[in-house]
C-alpha cells in the first residue's frame, strides 16, 4: 500500500489555486524603469534584460508576494560564466545574488536594481560508486537529483520538494526524511567548489580552505562565493515504510505532548512529522517514513499510539523515488509566508495551549498550519560547533505556514504569523537559515547562536569588501 505524503508542494498547492489577482500584481511594472544593460565582454551566459520577451517570469520568484526587478538576470552554463558575472558585478557595483531553484521564502535571490547570478545550468551528476560519491551542479532542482541518484541505487540526505534547487538547501543545512539516520544534506558534504568575491574558483574541503567548509555547512547561501558544484557522501537507499495517523481537535494538545516526547528519540530510521491545521476544528496528523520493514515500524509507532490512541492509522511502503521525485507537474508560484522556531526542551502545558489557541483562532480564506519536524538521531550526533549549523541539540523544529489565494487576505495571515511565532518565543528559541523570515530582528543569532562569531570572521576573510550583501547575509 503505498501512503501519500503532506508536503510543502501540496500545501502550495491549495494555498495557491487561484492567483490570477497575484500574478497581475507581480507583473505590474516597476515605478522606475529598470536601467539598460550593455554587457562588456566579460559577461556570458543568457543574459536577459528588461524589455526581454523571458524577463518578467524570470524576475519572479517562488513567492508571488515579492515583485523585484534586478537590472539583468544571468543564466550560467559553466563555471566560468559565473566567474565572469561576479567580476562584471564587481567591477560595476552592482549588487549580485545567487539564485539556485529560487525558492527563498523572502525572495533574497532576486534584487532590484542587481544581477541575479542563476546556476541552473550548471546541473550536471557524476557518480563514482566505488569512492561512494556524486559531484553535483549546484544549480540541479532535487527531483532531477533524485532521480539521476536513485537509477544507481543511492541516494542523500535532503528535502522532500522536488522543484527546490539544491544550492540554498545544502547550504543552510538541508533536513528530510532521512535525516535522522544520515544527518543534514551538509553533513554529506566533502567538498564544495565556489566561486568567491574576487571571481576565482576556490575548492573548500576538510582540508582545503577548512574554514571556509566549515561555513559552508550551514551558514546559508549566498554568503562567502557562489557555490558551483557539491561533492556528497551517497547512501544506499530502497523502499520506505510509511505512517500517516490522525487525532481528533479534543485530542490536539495531548497528541503534541505524546509526539514531542516520543518522536526526537525514537530509532534515528524513523522520521515521524507531527502537522497541525487550523480549522474549526482543525486537525492533527502524523506522517512517518521508516527505513525498514513496515511490521517493525508499528512496533516503533506503538508507544505513541498506546499513549494517544489515535483516530485513524495507515501502514504501508512506498518507493523512495515515489516519494521525493514524484511525476506530474510542480507546484506553481503561492502567496505564502512562512518561519520557524525551535524547541530546545519538550514545550510544557503553556506553551502546547498557546499553539492550540492560535491554530484555533478564526482566520480568513486559506491554508494555516505548523510542521513539527523530529531532530536527534544523526543530526544531534554532531558538535554544534563541528559545522555552522548550530541547532543540532534542538528536539524539534516548527514551521509556521500560511497560504492564501486572495491578494485581500494578505495582512491577515502575515499578522497570524507574526504574532504567532512571538506569543512561542518564551517556550522556543533560534530559527532554521533555510525557513528565512525579513521580520526577525534577531535574525543573526536566531540562525546561527553561537557559531555567528566564527561566522563573521569567515566572511571577513572570503568577502572583506561585502560584495555578497544580501538583506540577511552574514555581517561584517
Amino acid at each position: 500500500m503505498s501512503t501519500p505524503m503532506l508536503t510543502r508542494r501540496a500545501l502550495v498547492r491549495a494555498g495557491g489555486a487561484s492567483l490570477a489577482g497575484a500574478l497581475a500584481r507581480v507583473a505590474a511594472p516597476p515605478t522606475v524603469a529598470a536601467p539598460a544593460i550593455v554587457p562588456g565582454v566579460d559577461l556570458t551566459g543568457l543574459v536577459i534584460r528588461p524589455g526581454d520577451s523571458t524577463y518578467d517570469q524570470e524576475r519572479l520568484d517562488f513567492n508571488a508576494r515579492f515583485s523585484r526587478f534586478p537590472l539583468a538576470i544571468v543564466v550560467c552554463n559553466n563555471v566560468a560564466d559565473v566567474r565572469h558575472a561576479v567580476r562584471w558585478a564587481r567591477k560595476r557595483g552592482v549588487p549580485p545574488r545567487a539564485r539556485s531553484g529560487g525558492h527563498s521564502y523572502e525572495a533574497f535571490s532576486v534584487v532590484d536594481g542587481g544581477l541575479v547570478i542563476d546556476v541552473r545550468g550548471l546541473n550536471g551528476v557524476s557518480i563514482d560508486l566505488a569512492r561512494g560519491e556524486a559531484t553535483v551542479g549546484a544549480g540541479i532542482r532535487l527531483g532531477e537529483l533524485y532521480t539521476q541518484l536513485g537509477a544507481s541505487g543511492v541516494t542523500i540526505p535532503a528535502g522532500s520538494c522536488p522543484g527546490v534547487g539544491l544550492a540554498g538547501l545544502a547550504l543552510g543545512g538541508g533536513i528530510g526524511v532521512l535525516s535522522r539516520q544520515h544527518g543534514l544534506t551538509c553533513d554529506r558534504l566533502r567538498a564544495v567548489e565556489l566561486v568567491d568575491a574576487n571571481g576565482d574558483v576556490l575548492h573548500a574541503s576538510e582540508t582545503d580552505h577548512p574554514d571556509l567548509f566549515w561555513a559552508l555547512r550551514g551558514g546559508g547561501g549566498g554568503n562567502f562565493g557562489i557555490a558551483t558544484s557539491f561533492t556528497f557522501g551517497v547512501t544506499p537507499i530502497a523502499d520506505l515504510a510509511t505512517c500517516t495517523a490522525s487525532w481528533g481537535w479534543a485530542d490536539a494538545g495531548a497528541a503534541i505532548d505524546g509526539w514531542q516526547q516520543w518522536a526526537p528519540a525514537v530509532d534515528q530510521r524513523l522520521v515521524a512529522e507531527l502537522t497541525i491545521t487550523a480549522g474549526s476544528p482543525g486537525s492533527v496528523a502524523l506522517t512517518g517514513w521508516f527505513t525498514g520493514a513496515a511490521t517493525e515500524l508499528r512496533t516503533l509507532l506503538a508507544p505513541l499510539f498506546s499513549a494517544v490512541p489515535p483516530l485513524t492509522v495507515d501502514v504501508g511502503t512506498t518507493s523512495y523515488l515515489d516519494l521525493v521525485a514524484p511525476s506530474g507537474s510542480p507546484p506553481t508560484h503561492a502567496l505564502f509566508k512562512n518561519t520557524s522556531t525551535l524547541a530546545y526542551d519538550p514545550l510544557g502545558a503553556a506553551g502546547i495551549a498557546t499553539l492550540v489557541d492560535y491554530l484555533s483562532m478564526p482566520l480568513p480564506p486559506g491554508v494555516n498550519l505548523v510542521q513539527l519536524f523530529p531532530f536527534g538521531g544523526a543530526i544531534a550526533a554532531i558538535d554544534p560547533a563541528a559545522t555552522a549549523f548550530v541547532h543540532r541539540r534542538a528536539l524539534f523544529d516548527l514551521q509556521y505556514q500560511a497560504y492564501w489565494s486572495d491578494p485581500a487576505h494578505e495582512a491577515a495571515h502575515i499578522d497570524w504569523i507574526r504574532s504567532f511565532r512571538l506569543a512561542m518565543l518564551p517556550y522556543m528559541s533560534g530559527a532554521y537559515v533555510n525557513y528565512i523570515d525579513a521580520d526577525d530582528v534577531d535574525w543573526a543569532v536566531a540562525y546561527y547562536g553561537a557559531n555567528l562569531a566564527r561566522l563573521e570572521a569567515v566572511k571577513a576573510a572570503y568577502d572583506s569588501d561585502n560584495l555578497f550583501n544580501g538583506p540577511q547575509s552574514i555581517p561584517l
